[in-house]
């Protein structure tokens, strides 16, 4: 009889305890989506119970994951049942503007990408695969963008959990592509709620239509026949980089003598047929040591517009060269006429040097 009436009292104690206990910690996660619903989705974790949440009290519950209750898109097993529901849903105040407008550029697989406001990531989905199209930007870009593979569809985007970013994955897959932005967390409604561990808050906005952006397609570069007509290190009157379009015999005598004026013979003028050639001299301009040269490597016409992919030497950092001033050039022959600007770019980073234009 003793040990039955320590059972109950013991049993009475540990009530006490447990009734006297800290309420359990609880997680809230509002996720904002942005574009195709305009509505925050919040999941609940932690202990079952009652909650007061925005002036009434709701009863978190747990349920087993062939809980019929827990079918149904955007649905996360391990939340907690919101008075029965996955979650609680109710709409979002639409933005003024998508942050993020992402076109396909016809022909190509890049994309036109044009941010309204600041985003985090941009992320898009082809209908097989994902893709990085921005891992940040700035309001008022406007570029194109080469996507890249992205692994484990939509995880990593915001504070999502893993289960919450594959739920969000699987219902935005049924639609087909879509390019969803990340928005910063900063940008977002601030909601208080009492009586939690920790209150998250992750955005994103999904653009499901994506049209084309005609006007950022570029056909690719055309190869264009080519020749270097001469080269040297002397020239002169030049001090910085010169780039020179030549339309005329006048200018093509004047940069010849340039050129040669440190011989003591020039050597022939070369034949040049002005309305089927183009003429591009290039001056390195005036070093003061050896070991500085330019070549052009390629010629390409792309669009409209002239390209001279060209190599830019210099000597390397203890190298020994000859101790007298040089001027690098280059003269190139394009067989094509018509242009007005040559557009220089450095072959090793694909960075403009410079334009040669038409002087008339």
């Amino acid at each position: 009889m003793r040990v039955v009436r320590l059972c109950v009292v013991l049993l009475g104690v540990v009530a006490v305890v447990t009734g006297c206990a800290p309420g359990v910690e609880r997680t809230v996660h509002d996720v904002y989506l942005y574009g195709t619903l305009d509505q925050r989705i919040t999941y609940f974790y932690g202990g079952e119970g009652a909650l007061s949440y925005q002036g009434a009290d709701v009863e978190l519950s747990d349920a087993r994951t062939t809980d019929e209750r827990r079918g149904g898109d955007l649905s996360v097993a391990g939340s907690l049942l919101v008075d029965g529901q996955q979650f609680l849903r109710a709409p979002a105040t639409p933005l003024a503007e998508p942050p993020a407008t992402v076109s396909r550029i016809p022909q190509t697989t890049d994309m036109q990408l044009a941010l309204a406001s600041t985003v985090d990531e941009v992320v898009y989905f082809d209908g097989a695969s994902y893709l990085v199209l921005a891992q940040a930007g700035e309001a008022g870009v406007v570029q194109r963008v080469v996507p890249r593979p992205r692994f484990n569809r939509l995880r990593g985007i915001g504070m999502l959990t893993n289960a919450e970013a594959d739920a969000l994955a699987d219902f935005l897959e049924q639609g087909g592509p879509f390019v969803l932005s990340d928005l910063p967390v900063e940008s977002l409604p601030v909601r208080a709620i009492d009586g939690l561990a920790e209150q998250l808050t992750t955005g994103v906005y999904v653009q499901t239509e994506i049209g084309t952006a005609q006007e950022a397609f570029r056909p690719a570069p055309q190869q264009l026949a080519w020749e270097t007509i001469a080269s040297g290190t002397q020239a002169t009157g030049v001090q910085g980089a010169t780039y020179q379009l030549i339309t005329s015999q006048d200018q093509l005598i004047g940069v010849w003598s340039q050129m040669h004026a440190s011989q003591l013979q020039q050597p022939p003028l070369p034949q040049v047929d002005f309305q089927r050639e183009t003429l591009v001299a290039i001056f390195l301009g005036r070093r003061s040591t050896g070991g500085y040269g330019v070549t052009v490597r390629r010629v390409s016409v792309e669009g409209n517009d002239l390209y001279l992919d060209t190599e830019f030497r210099e000597p390397a950092a203890g190298a020994i060269t000859t101790q007298v001033l040089t001027s690098p050039w280059t003269l190139v022959r394009v067989l094509r006429g018509g242009f007005e600007v040559a557009w220089v770019r450095d072959v090793a980073d694909g960075s403009l040097r410079g334009a040669a234009r038409a002087v008339y």
